[in-house]
């Protein structure tokens, strides 16, 4: 608090939200999906989702996909072979944004005894649901979707003014279990 003459200033201080972007590589080759098994990461560990990592503080989502393809996939890719695929706002827990990206070319070989490609038509059932439903939309042709799925308002069911919350999406395609 500061004086100005005989009147009190005071600032109110704004706390911006801060939310995790993670980096989600879609390495697909001959008709299968590369997907790594979580360890030790407190969530989920055990179920399969593709290599992913986190955006560190100056650093594009390309750079970080660069990092993620070297570090968990242990391969080389260049900046000119990765493509946005894919935006998921996830508001299930404190709030993240994930970018799926697609990646044309690498080189190396995944060899990590974590990893094993999928085929996009016969994903494991132990999946980040939130992962799943990404491949889900993303074959679909949607850029962008939120986590959990809300439906068109007033068809009931869901949080007021959001419609149903869809547990299980009714369509099939390449990426159904």
């Amino acid at each position: 608090m500061s004086r100005a003459g005989d009147t009190a200033i005071t600032s109110a201080v704004h706390h911006r939200r801060r939310v995790v972007v993670d980096v989600i590589l879609l390495l697909m080759r001959n008709g299968r999906i590369l997907l790594r098994e979580r360890a030790n990461t407190g969530y989920g560990d055990g179920a399969y989702e593709p290599p992913t990592g986190q955006l560190s503080d100056r650093e594009t989502i390309v750079e970080t996909a660069i990092r993620v393809a070297a570090a968990e996939a242990g391969i080389a890719i260049r900046a000119e072979n990765v493509s946005l695929a894919h935006v998921m706002h996830d508001v299930s827990g404190s709030g993240r944004i994930a970018f799926f990206v697609t990646v044309s070319g690498w080189h190396g070989e995944y060899t990590s005894p974590d990893a094993r490609w999928f085929a996009v038509g016969n994903l494991p059932t132990n999946m980040l649901d939130r992962s799943r439903v990404a491949l889900r939309n993303y074959a679909e042709g949607m850029r962008f979707s939120t986590y959990p799925a809300f439906g068109p308002a007033g068809t009931g069911g869901g949080p007021a003014g959001f419609g149903p919350l869809h547990e299980a999406p009714p369509w099939q395609d390449a990426f159904s279990a």
